[in-house]
């Protein structure tokens, strides 16, 4: 997100503070949308089907259920089922809803709910843009009473927003720009609620010929619901949660009855939704794939950020993330797992590990996360690069890097020949149209690291919205769950594992160098690192490694690691070009952003 930010202001806006949102922003009573564009009656939507999920949930309101939503499949599926199943309420809060095919899918389904009289409620940050015109974003927002559409801090008075207003408010509104709400959150009926990294869009889908995450859901009941609808009604009610009909693109339209849905909404449903289609009306999911299944679990806790991180906890859960994170990084014993999108480490997370290294030197710590070549945001992998030498040397930190296209990708992503056949369609000059995206040289779909996950000592896991970066750290809210379980551990960990494996991963560590030559390319690389700017030693002290063929993993800090692997440079997967030289350029001189990513 930040890299469209810095893309259309430039890092210099980073330095400028600003006011706060302006005063007719302020949410007042919500706008009854105009008869004229109310699609349907209260009650004309299809009944509710039944579900084993809301039955287990309450008939046994006080027993903690879980269940983990890996695949994109598994994940949309999931929520096309709870949605249909609704009787009373659903409650969204995403990061990013676009209106594609899936997002699209899920709003068709969120109006139907709304038909038959389930309340509505859709609360999106407004950083990015939806993708539709104002006509159809105000006709979605009026298309029926018991739905409504909430933006979070606004960075602009209208819904849609161009590069313009991003540089204007970044100018003059900076604080409203960089606080920004990323939490995860899916609520059925109070009953039932998914948390996790995904938003809605085609990518977290498996919908996406160009990118596919590879993200993480959990869906969960028990006596941890009332803590998370309390969290979204502390979100929901913030002054910074503005209806979207008082946007000023967008008020006029449905006050004037002239919108018109998306015919992604109205149409037929596309071809590749046919299955999930008609596994959604399934009452158990479990029984159409045991992964889905509700497990039992020993407890289940929802900890949540603040609308806005001041530092000073009000909310009514009294915690806060990453307050959670570094007590549990200071507990650990054996082995700390984490995989996130992005590998960027807070000075204070940073100083936190190093007590725990220094504590325990034989823990174990190993750090899932994208290479350039897989990653989603090439600006923020690229600053990425300046830390690899602390995380290695320093922590002695286990940091394996997705490759763009690992050999179980159809483990990960199921439907990816699929995938591949729709990549194979489009237009050689639209490949990439991904602006955020390094190129491969290749025409191929993307595997991309979004999953935000940690699991300690296998009896411990946290799934949740935040990245372990600073953005996370200090300046977006986040939730997640925290999930005590050796049997869940266990199975999260496998997954984590799995990503790692030699064929999935490229490998961290020190440049094997003769001595002389390494101590002092360390020496060099030790002074231009800690400089914020002109980090332009392009000999860097760390490198990607991969298995050789015949050869066991072993871990990069083994004496005979240097057997076992080979080195393949600092940036592997991307092709030698100009986006090479401003992946360097960017890590030289763009230091002073790493809080901010």
């Amino acid at each position: 997100m930040m890299n469209r930010l810095l893309q259309s202001v430039g890092l210099s806006t980073l330095l400028l503070s600003g006011c706060v949102m302006p005063p007719d922003l302020v949410k007042s009573p919500h706008l009854p949308p105009p008869p004229a564009v109310q699609k349907g009656s209260s009650l004309s939507g299809l009944p509710p089907i039944h579900s084993e999920y809301l039955r287990l949930a309450e008939e046994n309101p006080a027993k903690h259920r879980v269940a983990l939503l890996e695949t994109g499949d598994d994940a949309l599926l999931a929520r096309i089922h709870l949605i249909r199943s609704a009787r009373k309420s659903i409650d969204i809060q995403t990061f990013i809803y676009v209106y594609d095919e899936s997002g699209c899918w899920v709003f068709r389904e969120l109006l139907d709910a709304a038909r038959r009289g389930v309340r509505v409620r859709l609360l999106v940050d407004h950083i990015i843009s939806p993708g539709i015109s104002p006509e159809e974003y105000a006709a979605l927002a009026a298309a029926h009473i018991n739905l409504e559409v909430r933006l979070f801090r606004p960075i602009s008075r209208d819904a849609l927003f161009d590069s313009i207003d991003v540089t204007q408010g970044a100018l003059t509104r900076f604080s409203t720009m960089n606080y920004r709400m990323h939490n995860k959150v899916m609520l059925i009926d109070d009953s039932l609620a998914i948390i996790g990294g995904r938003n809605f869009q085609n990518a977290y889908y498996d919908r996406d010929p160009q990118l596919s995450f590879r993200d993480r859901d959990v869906l969960l009941s028990g006596p941890t619901m009332p803590d998370i609808k309390a969290s979204f009604n502390l979100f929901w009610d913030h002054r910074d949660s503005i209806d979207v009909l008082r946007m000023d693109d967008l008020r006029g339209i449905a006050m004037g009855g002239q919108g018109e849905l998306p015919a992604g909404v109205t149409g037929k449903l596309p071809q590749f939704f046919a299955s999930l289609d008609k596994s959604a009306n399934s009452p158990d999911l479990s029984a159409i794939n045991l992964e889905l299944k509700l497990s039992e679990v020993n407890r289940i806790t929802f900890i949540t950020d603040e609308p806005i991180k001041t530092g000073r906890l009000k909310n009514p859960l009294k915690k806060n993330p990453f307050s959670i994170i570094y007590s549990l990084f200071e507990d650990a014993d054996e082995e700390i797992l984490i995989q996130t999108p992005y590998s960027i480490i807070g000075d204070k997370t940073y100083k936190r590990l190093r007590k725990v290294r220094k504590k325990n030197p034989d823990l174990r710590m190993c750090l899932s996360t994208n290479s350039l070549a897989s990653a989603d945001h090439y600006f923020v992998g690229s600053i990425a690069l300046k830390q690899r030498r602390f995380q290695v040397e320093g922590l002695k930190l286990e940091l394996y890097l997705a490759k763009p296209l690992p050999e179980d990708i159809r483990e990960f992503v199921p439907r990816f020949d699929k995938l591949r056949e729709e990549a194979s369609a489009i237009a050689e000059d639209e490949w990439p149209a991904n602006p955020d995206l390094l190129s491969t040289g290749k025409k191929q779909t993307r595997f991309c690291v979004h999953g935000k996950s940690m699991v300690v000592d296998r009896k411990i896991s946290l799934v949740g919205s935040h990245n372990f970066d600073p953005r996370s750290e200090s300046l977006n809210s986040e939730c997640m769950v925290l999930i005590e379980d050796r049997a869940f551990s266990n199975r999260l960990a496998a997954h984590i594992e799995k990503a790692v494996e030699p064929q999935n991963s490229w490998v961290v560590a020190a440049r094997d160098l003769p001595p002389i030559i390494n101590e002092l390319n360390s020496l060099i690389t030790l002074i231009t690192s800690n400089l914020p700017m002109f980090d332009i030693w392009i000999l860097e002290d760390v490198s990607c490694f991969e298995l050789k063929e015949g050869f066991t993993p072993l871990s990069p800090y083994d004496q005979d690691f240097y057997k076992a692997y080979s080195d393949v440079g600092t940036s592997p997967g991307l092709d030698l070009s100009l986006e090479q030289v401003q992946v360097q350029l960017i890590r030289a001189f763009a230091g002073p952003a790493a809080p901010l990513m």
